[in-house]
């Protein structure tokens, strides 16, 4: 996941794009920044057809995000209601649903048909590609083109792409830094204590001597709340300038391409010498007491990690003012160790969407409400940082601290709207957005940008592989993450299934479609 920084934008769209490399031919030579937030009063036109709140029948979204359920959640919609309902004769429901539950949750409130208009949804949670392919999303081409006129302003063009199925738009992502660098957050005061110099560390075995200082010295501290993710983003390795990308988006999949060959020759992930590398240093670190041993069971890892009571733990994204913005829901400080090279991948893409529901009765309503995200300041900043005095306090006129105990620092400003409408965090350097393009013009970019499997042809068999990944490679039942099982039963175990749920047959198809894609696409 991406937890992104919050800033205004100070950037320039036109660079973004041409620095990654997502469009072809950018020819002009001026720089421009992105359209600046609508003043309240314009804010109110949040498409063509609805330029007055009073033209408005009154509605209420019923909306589902990934987080930390926030006692005092209530008073903050409440605030929101307020603007909405000014504004686009808005109410919203807001249901949070945490970390561990949120998957499940979602598959079965979207299978059972309940009524509801707008959700989170990810390459890894609440997976988009496979609600895409149950019909469970909208297409929104039309609905952005008539009431998202600020999302459109905002979002350069072709970072929609990871988002399109067969040619349309299902999900509106969040716009914020578009790379993705994993690695591992570590408490500050006890990097310093044990001289942890984050020059030498090139790879996760480095990490190992700060972990037995930790189980050594430090009684009351778990060295780590897991080990790395067994997927894609922690087999892309820095050191070695290795990187794989998946061809279905989803970082756990089993259909997987060596970008560093660039041969696009797909593979099955838990056959990669390197996958099994991983899960065995996993179990290394279970076994030696670095991770501690019900780590599987934890149902809410976001509130395990503040606690302050680990050494360590994975990183949604080693980007520019992460530190800060950790340090603002965690309520300590770290420093963050970036494991992986910085890329753009169809995965980043769809890291961070909005999805509305096929069967809402209300899907124009609910893009409005999208695009006021975007349009508008407070209440963006209301649903990221909750109420001024209340749940925050102001450092300076751009920099915001959650108050303790306020009742409101859910720490997912990443989820929805432009984070470059959000303010800094204590911590967060005033260039981060310069910092932010830099990493964006720097990072590889895959050669699978675009490329969405069909999986009409092999949906049984892909459905039964996806049932398989989760089983073993869950946010809450990880055995090879956790290091809890012997990796090479569970490897043999795993691929044993694969082959079985027709894992050939999946190959063999993903093979003949990436080729007919690259073919007609000049890759």
């Amino acid at each position: 996941m991406k937890k992104k920084s919050m800033r205004k934008v100070a950037g320039s769209v036109l660079s973004i794009v041409c620095a990654v490399s997502l469009i072809s031919g950018c020819s002009s030579g001026k720089t421009e920044g992105p359209t600046s937030t609508v003043s309240p009063a314009e804010s109110s036109k949040s498409g063509a057809e609805a330029s007055t709140p009073a033209k408005l029948a009154p509605v209420n979204l019923t909306i589902y995000r990934v987080g930390t359920p926030q006692p005092d959640e209530k008073a903050v919609v409440e605030a929101m209601n307020k603007i909405t309902k000014e504004k686009i004769n808005t109410t919203i429901t807001l249901n949070t649903i945490d970390w561990g539950n949120y998957d499940d949750k979602m598959k079965v409130i979207i299978s059972a048909g309940e009524d509801w208009d707008l959700t989170y949804t990810a390459s890894w949670t609440n997976n988009f590609y496979n609600n895409v392919a149950k019909g469970a999303f909208l297409p929104l081409d039309d609905l952005m083109d008539k009431y998202g006129p600020h999302i459109k302003e905002t979002i350069p063009v072709k970072f929609f792409d990871g988002a399109r199925v067969n040619g349309k738009l299902y999900g509106i992502t969040s716009y914020q830094i578009m790379a993705t660098m994993k690695g591992f957050s570590v408490k500050k005061d006890l990097a310093d204590k044990y001289k942890l110099d984050k020059t030498k560390i090139k790879s996760l075995r480095d990490l190992e001597p700060f972990l037995e200082n930790v189980k050594q010295n430090e009684p009351d501290i778990v060295p780590t709340t897991s080990g790395a993710s067994v997927s894609t983003e922690f087999l892309s390795r820095m050191d070695t300038g290795l990187f794989y990308d998946t061809i279905t988006g989803d970082t756990a999949n089993p259909l997987v391409i060596n970008v560093k060959n660039n041969d696009f020759k797909i593979k099955n992930l838990y056959e990669l010498p390197e996958t099994m590398e991983l899960a065995k240093m996993n179990r290394e670190w279970y076994n030696k007491g670095y991770i501690r041993k019900d780590a599987a069971t934890i149902k809410d890892y976001k509130a395990e990690q503040k606690t302050g009571k680990y050494g360590m733990f994975p990183a949604g994204a080693v980007k520019p003012g992460n530190e800060g913005d950790t340090k603002g829901w965690a309520g300590y400080d770290v420093t963050d160790v970036q494991l992986s090279p910085s890329y753009v991948s169809n995965t980043s893409l769809i890291s961070s969407l909005a999805a509305i529901n096929q069967n809402s009765k209300n899907p124009e309503r609910a893009m409005m409400y999208l695009d006021l995200l975007f349009a508008d300041k407070e209440l963006y900043q209301l649903l990221c940082v909750g109420i001024d005095g209340k749940h925050y306090k102001k450092v300076d006129d751009r920099t915001v601290e959650s108050l303790p105990n306020g009742g409101y620092n859910p720490g997912t400003d990443w989820e929805f709207g432009s984070q470059f409408n959000m303010f800094l965090r204590p911590g967060q350097p005033k260039d981060v957005w310069e910092q932010t393009n830099k990493v964006n013009k720097e990072a590889i970019v895959s050669p699978l940008i675009g490329f969405v499997l069909n999986r009409d042809p092999i949906k049984t068999e892909m459905a039964q592989i996806d049932a398989i990944v989760n089983q073993y490679n869950s946010v809450t039942n990880s055995l090879l993450n956790f290091g809890s099982a012997d990796p090479e039963k569970i490897m043999a175990e795993i691929n044993d299934k694969l082959k079985k749920a027709g894992l050939d047959k999946v190959t063999a198809e993903a093979q003949k479609q990436l080729d007919e894609w690259r073919k007609a696409n000049n890759k």
